[in-house]
């Protein structure tokens, strides 16, 4: 199967060059993991200099936060059907793990969405902002569904649960992607499905969403 050969940016056109750059960067992530990439791999895949590259993105921390950005945006909007009509807690959990995955992956893995502040940058300067903003609607919305599973169930949240059951639920998830994107897995019997629904069953529990068989 050829390849198509990509069409040479105008000169000028920033917005464009900008895509382009993006555009490399995220076949090399998804080819190489973010600890492989390279700014002037990037430079090469876009078809322009290194020094341009740095026009856009002060350094590989910057690029990667935009393209991570972008992918939680994406993940919002897969999972936000799903969390504005869920169906049981468990049921809720699973789809969005199976979803999460490929995000865990790819960008996950590699660089968790907390690392950048930790390490000394601001929240609020770009480009961390929007990947804070993305993380954060992320959790809003599954709070949310939450909310509507409970409200179903005759049940609501308390404050405690519904400050700390998201974040559980995300270390949790956190944590499976970490066990089947590497090779923890193999030392346990137990499949991806297996303990994805157990996971989702335990902590719908956990804040009385489903009653114990």
């Amino acid at each position: 199967m050829k390849t198509r050969a990509r069409v040479k940016t105008r000169w000028g056109d920033k917005e464009a060059r900008r895509k382009d750059i993006l555009d490399a960067a995220r076949q090399l992530i998804e080819l190489r993991g973010y600890q492989a990439f390279n700014m002037r791999d990037v430079a090469r895949g876009a078809g322009v200099t290194v020094g341009t590259v740095y026009t856009y993105f002060t350094d590989k921390e910057a690029l990667f936060a935009v393209l991570y950005a972008e992918r939680l945006e994406r993940f919002h909007a897969d999972i936000a059907p799903l969390c504005g009509a869920p169906g049981s807690a468990e049921e809720l959990f699973v789809a969005i793990a199976n979803r999460y995955l490929a995000v865990y992956q790819v960008f996950g893995r590699e660089l968790n969405v907390w690392t950048l502040l930790v390490a000394g940058a601001s929240a609020k300067a770009p480009p961390i902002r929007p990947l804070v903003e993305a993380a954060a609607a992320i959790l809003l919305t599954v709070r949310d569904a939450l909310d509507r599973v409970a409200a179903r169930r005759g049940r609501r949240l308390d404050d405690h649960d519904r400050r700390l059951a998201v974040p559980l639920l995300w270390a949790t998830l956190q944590g499976l992607c970490d066990q089947f994107t590497g090779a923890r897995h193999l030392l346990h019997p137990h499949g991806w499905e297996e303990l994805t629904r157990y996971a989702g069953r335990t902590l719908a529990r956990a804040v009385a969403l489903e009653e114990d068989d």
